[in-house]
């Protein structure tokens, strides 16, 4: 057993501030790791070397969907650990952030490294990332004012956890030790070493993330990896760009810097102050308004098919088999080559049904709600049909509302399935578009009360 005193490193994070990178060094560097006393336990990457780290070493998935420290896990770690004649035992997972002090709590040696990015910046790389990975179908919209819980959230810590415990390294390679966050990272360590920089999780071109987002449309599912690590090598088009204004940016990014100025006065951070001179002159990146023309989107599903057809027939297979959904831009159907056959307004409802719902005795701008809602209830009883016809209804009420197109194209899929006619709909008013007053009353009861 090794008589030194042992240090518990755990990285966290948190999310968008080169985890991925710092992992996948560490998993190729275990002989490294040795030779210096650390043992970091090992965990796969995924093809594209993403993962989530040591993230089940201490944590288990509960029930709620939340991550909590497991004290059984934390009782095996921690008795193998101190039995070894490792010096340092150093855990990485972008999950542990937000679970620094239950942390503590439990392993009372830890300390704790995170990177500090700038939120304002984070807001387009989480959307962009969403685009990529989550399925992302509503374009970039900065808020009007800064969500303040990264530096709340960082205050909570540093009023339960000491402080001596915590190192807040910055994410800027022009402040960072060795130039690279592994480097920086082994710093902490006190370990000197120059690190090549590789870059994990590279960031689409501003033409391949809209190429993205339009497919997400029409819901790849497994085929969504294979798009996302053939668009990450695709060089097409602008890499250093924005979706936020200049003006937008500079007034978040002002709010920003005086929530940083007022933590680190607080809690004596002055290590702190050249990363937010940095965030304070920082230049935003060309502006780009998003949409893409026919031609750019052509290029990349060009790209596409030159690289991996298979891949490039099966969207388009999905396209053909879809042409009808509301897609705010219809050319990533040309494309792909793919006659779209949307539905125009005069479609979306029967004079019928348009008349029933002006008679509501709502403010007119719920009448999109309760067709909403009434999509919702057909389509749990699994009455496509209806469901359309009412889906139909709400888009036409609120053909910007992101959440309504979505259900639309949602049950769209669906009664494209059914009816395996999806080159040829026709929308014909029916008997079924005249719901019952019983069903009526009750969903505008429901929207009156919210």
């Amino acid at each position: 057993m090794n008589s030194r005193k042992q240090r518990i490193i755990i990285h966290t994070g948190p999310g968008k501030t080169g985890s991925s990178a710092i992992q996948a060094w560490l998993v190729s560097q275990e002989s490294f790791l040795k030779k210096h006393g650390i043992y970091y336990p090992s965990h796969k990457l995924a093809t594209d070397k993403i993962s989530s780290g040591n993230l089940t070493e201490i944590l288990t998935h509960q029930a709620d969907g939340l991550w909590k420290v497991d004290a059984n896990k934390v009782t095996s770690l921690l008795k193998g650990f101190k039995q070894s004649d490792y010096s340092v035992l150093l855990l990485s997972s972008e999950f542990f952030f937000h679970n620094i002090v239950d942390i503590k709590q439990h392993i009372p040696d830890a300390e704790f490294i995170a990177y500090v990015r700038n939120p304002v910046e984070l807001l387009e790389s989480n959307y962009n990332q969403a685009v990529k990975r989550h399925s992302k179908i509503h374009r970039f919209v900065p808020p009007e004012a800064l969500n303040h819980y990264f530096w709340q959230y960082l205050s909570n810590v540093f009023d339960k956890v000491d402080n001596a415990d915590l190192y807040l390294r910055p994410y800027d390679k022009t402040l960072m030790q060795g130039g690279n966050i592994v480097s920086d990272l082994l710093s902490v360590l006190h370990i000197e070493i120059d690190v090549e920089d590789k870059k994990i999780n590279p960031s689409f071109t501003f033409q391949c993330l809209e190429f993205k987002r339009l497919l997400n449309h029409f819901g790849l599912g497994p085929l969504e990896p294979q798009l996302d690590a053939i668009l990450q090598g695709c060089d097409i088009g602008e890499r250093s760009y924005s979706l936020m204004a200049a003006e937008a940016f500079k007034a978040l990014n002002n709010e920003s810097c005086q929530q940083m100025k007022l933590f680190i006065n607080k809690y004596k951070q002055d290590k702190l102050q050249p990363l937010l001179v940095a965030f304070t002159e920082a230049n935003q990146r060309p502006f780009i308004k998003q949409a893409l023309n026919l031609e750019d989107l052509t290029k990349i599903a060009d790209y596409l098919s030159e690289n991996d057809a298979l891949l490039y027939r099966q969207i388009s297979s999905i396209l053909t088999a879809h042409p009808n959904l509301s897609v705010d831009n219809p050319s990533i159907y040309k494309a792909f080559a793919v006659q779209a056959s949307p539905f125009n307004k005069s479609e979306l409802l029967s004079d019928l049904l348009l008349k029933h719902i002006n008679q509501f005795t709502v403010h007119p701008s719920k009448r999109g709600m309760i067709c909403f809602e009434l999509a919702c209830y057909y389509q749990q009883l699994n009455d496509i049909d209806n469901a359309l016809v009412f889906a139909k209804g709400s888009h036409y009420f609120n053909p910007g509302h992101m959440r309504f197109t979505s259900k639309l194209n949602e049950i769209i899929k669906s009664w494209n399935i059914k009816y395996r006619e999806a080159e040829e709909i026709v929308y014909q008013p029916s008997k079924k578009e005249v719901f019952s007053a019983k069903v009526l009353r009750r969903f505008k009861s429901k929207l009156a009360r919210k």
